[in-house]
């Protein structure tokens, strides 16, 4: 009887190892975080925004232009931006409130005044009277108006 205790508890530990290690060499052989990997975290992300908005070049509010033509703005709680008529706006961290009429081109709405702002939408300004306000510290990508 302690034979076959012994030998159930042998075969179940070997089955344990054998499975955590096809386990292992299954989760390397997908390629985590290569770029085939779904996965991104938002460390990595924001330390990519900031390899690209030229990180180091000091403490400015408004920072250099990215590639596509979007600039990084950083907004202090309670300070308006209005970008002017045709600028867009993205909200990458924070909260703000609309300032007069905007469209939410993400979602094909419009926000009305004090409507807060979702975040990663792309927010089109209709005019210079039009803009965000900061509920607390914000970080937005912005292509500036006429």
């Amino acid at each position: 009887m302690k034979k076959k205790i012994i030998m159930i508890i042998a075969v179940t530990v070997a089955a344990c190892i054998l499975f955590g290690g096809g386990v292992y060499v299954g989760a390397a052989s997908n390629g985590a975080g290569s770029q085939n990997d779904p996965v991104v975290s938002l460390s990595y992300l924001e330390y990519r925004l900031e390899q690209l908005n030229g990180a180091g070049q000091g403490s400015t509010s408004v920072q250099p232009e990215l590639s596509s033509g979007y600039k990084k703005t950083e907004l202090a709680r309670g300070e308006r931006f209005m970008p002017g008529e045709g600028g867009v706006i993205v909200l990458y961290s924070g909260k703000c409130t609309a300032v007069g009429n905007l469209l939410d081109l993400s979602s094909s709405s419009v926000l009305k005044e004090s409507s807060g702002i979702p975040a990663y939408s792309q927010i089109l300004v209709p005019d210079n009277m039009s803009g965000v306000v900061a509920s607390e510290k914000t970080v937005l990508y912005v292509i500036p108006g006429e």
